[in-house]
């Protein structure tokens, strides 16, 4: 959970609310809090979205982490990263029930917006529904303010029966999250100066068919499949990274991602495709 710890007043909030921030929904979506937000810390980050086509805000590490781990699950199709108890009222009933003093501003004494790190949208079993969930490392959940401010949360969100949890590293499958990582940015193909989109797409599509039934290894694949067709050396690997995006391919993301091991051993076509990690 974070604040908005700048200068806070009521004319701010009322400019934010009429400009739209932390309301939308997909690419229209506003985050209440960016990256300028708050005092630099170092692992502030920028992502566009595969799901949401926009660039997402996500204020640590930790988050950009478990946000990999959202766009990788295929049940996921919104996620709202800082996402405002826009109910101000509300949640200061709330810090007032259990106790807790609830954030404000020193100088003006304007309630502070609470927020979620990410409001995600479900879709699973022809059913559209809501989690809420809140990232922090494991070391924090010792601090009584920390949690305090999530006992307002898990309550607030209680009451529009709306599912939050918090999530620490120990709940984030890291090795899976490193290949998303490593892969995420390759999920639409760009224009080079020799190959257009059309052609990228057909040799994304020739790559998929012999990685499929190859007994090579994926390195050498790679060397063969960019000498047979003329290509810039690292082009099989550009086109591997984006089918492996789409999921056009299928590997075990659990494993590391090894160039050295026999396509045949790692690689299945799409319609194999099982079950993915369960925990959101």
């Amino acid at each position: 959970m974070s604040k908005y710890d700048l200068k806070w007043n009521e004319a701010k909030f009322k400019t934010r609310i009429k400009e739209g921030w932390g309301q939308g929904v997909g690419a229209n979506y506003i985050p209440w809090l960016n990256v300028r937000s708050l005092p630099s810390k170092g692992d502030s980050n920028r992502v566009n979205g595969w799901k949401t086509k926009r660039t997402h805000q996500l204020l640590s590490d930790l988050e950009l982490d478990y946000f990999f781990l959202l766009e990788w699950k295929d049940e996921i199709i919104d996620i709202r990263e800082q996402y405002p108890l826009l109910d101000v009222e509300r949640a200061m009933e709330i810090a007032n029930i259990i106790g807790v003093k609830y954030p404000v501003d020193r100088k003006s004494e304007t309630p502070y917006v609470l927020t979620t790190d990410f409001l995600i949208t479900v879709f699973e079993n022809g059913r559209e529904y809501y989690i809420a969930r809140t990232v922090k490392p494991s070391e924090e959940l010792e601090k009584k303010r920390v949690l305090d401010k999530f006992e307002i949360e898990r309550r607030y969100y209680l009451e529009k029966n709306i599912d939050w949890a918090v999530v620490t590293e120990s709940d984030i499958p890291m090795q899976l999250v490193k290949n998303v990582n490593w892969l995420h940015a390759f999920y639409q193909l760009e224009i080079t100066e020799s190959l257009d989109i059309d052609e990228l797409s057909f040799l994304a599509n020739l790559l998929k068919d012999e990685l499929s039934k190859s007994n090579n290894l994926i390195r050498d694949v790679f060397s063969r499949f960019d000498k047979e067709h003329n290509l810039e050396k690292g082009t099989a690997r550009y086109l591997f990274r984006h089918l492996l995006a789409k999921k056009e391919i299928l590997m075990d993301m659990n494993e590391k991602i090894y160039e050295g091991r026999s396509a045949s051993q790692l690689i299945k076509i799409k319609h194999d495709i099982g079950s993915e990690e369960k925990t959101v």
